[in-house]
């Protein structure tokens, strides 16, 4: 047992009770309490994933941690979820101007993981699975039909990353014209004019 508003060691960002809080749970009062090994594995999680996070672009809200069996059950999942062994978090940024892609292309980029799935993107959440010795690093989209693909980091990019406009362009778009051999020359423009 872990006193739940203690600050898990080496993700001192982070109170036990994240990890626990469901309103599921507490709605149909289902004891959500993960046993010794579910909270090493939390610990685990905390560390090596969430605290990085944390560090490179701030606040993140943990919107499910642990799941009991019976919770898990009780959400749609079952009792293989890697939510009932401590090892999975759903997560998303709090911090204005920090997206759900951020967040997984960094995950993506310079943690060890061994599932991250974009979960009904791009307005949903970052699933991250973490398991010590056993980090795989799947990348998955799952969809609102609950349907899950394999993905690689650059089509989910192509997918959810806003497309840098050329002002210039876009102006004269606004005046009725379309012509496309004027350019800011911005480093990201993605106008398609003749100067890129």
């Amino acid at each position: 047992m872990r006193n739940l508003n203690e600050k898990i060691p080496g993700a001192s960002n982070f109170k036990y009770k994240e990890f626990v809080k469901s309103t599921t749970a507490l709605r149909k009062g289902i004891k959500n309490e993960p046993n010794e090994e579910q909270w090493k594995c939390i610990e685990l999680l905390a560390k090596e994933i969430l605290q990085p996070i944390r560090k490179e672009f701030g606040r993140l809200r943990i919107t499910s941690g642990f799941r009991s069996v019976e919770l898990c059950e009780a959400v749609g999942s079952n009792k293989y979820s890697n939510h009932a062994r401590g090892q999975a978090v759903d997560i998303e940024p709090l911090v204005e101007g920090v997206t759900l892609l951020n967040v997984l292309e960094f995950i993506y980029n310079e943690l060890e993981y061994r599932t991250l799935i974009a979960e009904y993107f791009p307005d949903g959440w970052v699933h991250v699975v973490y398991r010590k010795n056993a980090n795989v690093k799947g990348l998955k989209l799952k969809d609102v039909n609950h349907n899950y693909t394999q993905v690689s980091i650059d089509y989910l990019k192509d997918l959810y990353q806003p497309t840098k406009i050329c002002i210039s362009v876009l102006s004269e778009a606004v005046d009725g014209i379309t012509k496309k051999d004027t350019c800011c020359g911005g480093k990201d423009c993605d106008c398609g004019c003749k100067k890129n």
